[in-house]
């Protein structure tokens, strides 16, 4: 005779149900040729689902759910063959906050995350679980706040901020993680007004100043007899 919580020898084709001493129900498990195939269900102290695990042969394969205390979603993932492989949901209060997709155990392909007002707060891409290519950040009346570009997890190329315009107020130069190039400001119709230079994070002379284009000056003959 088994224990109070044990599951006993499964058989072929069977679905088992592991209690605690109480008689609360802590697991229910599918089973063929005795090892775990088919969708297994843990419970919380409460008797809501902690998770619900798709298995075959022995390994997690299909969707995976994971539910906080209240019940509600926290993850859905998808694996296969016992890795991870497929589309990903990550929740908060049971709303979305990022969508992204595995390969072989690794995050790859399009990432979106999400505000708590479901707005959409950034779109990018990973490569082998890293930010690789353009991040965009929104603010949350859905204009663009900043472009910014990665290499295998690293800020490598231009970085934009931008005003809710759509004009960019600043550009930026990485290279591997680090500003390395000029570092440009603009005005709000989007000409340049100064410029820094840095290598390797570190600035390399002062802050220049830009001239303002020839066409928005005054003749010289004004600037003298105003």
């Amino acid at each position: 005779m088994s224990a109070p919580g044990d599951i006993a020898p499964p058989q072929a084709g069977e679905t088992r149900e592991r209690r605690d001493e109480a008689g609360a129900i802590l697991e229910r498990a599918s089973f063929r040729g005795g090892v775990l195939h088919g969708p297994t269900v843990l419970f919380g102290p409460d008797g809501l689902a902690s998770a619900e695990i798709g298995f075959a042969e022995g390994q997690r394969d299909g969707p995976m759910v994971l539910y906080d205390p209240a019940g509600l979603k926290l993850a859905r993932m998808t694996y296969r063959a016992g890795v991870l492989d497929g589309p990903a949901v990550i929740y908060g209060a049971g709303r979305t906050l990022t969508e992204l997709n595995y390969v072989a155990g690794l995050a790859e392909g399009p990432m979106r995350s999400f505000a708590a007002s479901g707005a959409l707060a950034a779109s990018g891409a990973l490569h082998r679980g890293r930010l690789h290519g353009v991040l965009t950040i929104y603010r949350p009346d859905g204009s663009v706040q900043q472009r910014l570009t990665y290499v295998d997890g690293l800020l490598d190329g231009e970085a934009q901020e931008l005003d809710q315009e759509g004009t960019v107020r600043r550009s930026s130069a990485y290279r591997a993680g680090r500003l390395d190039g000029p570092v440009v400001e603009y005005d709000a119709a989007g000409q340049p007004q100064a410029r820094t230079q840095f290598v390797a994070d570190r600035q390399v002379g002062e802050r220049q100043t830009e001239a303002a284009p020839a066409a928005a000056r005054r003749p010289w003959y004004r600037r003298v007899l105003g």
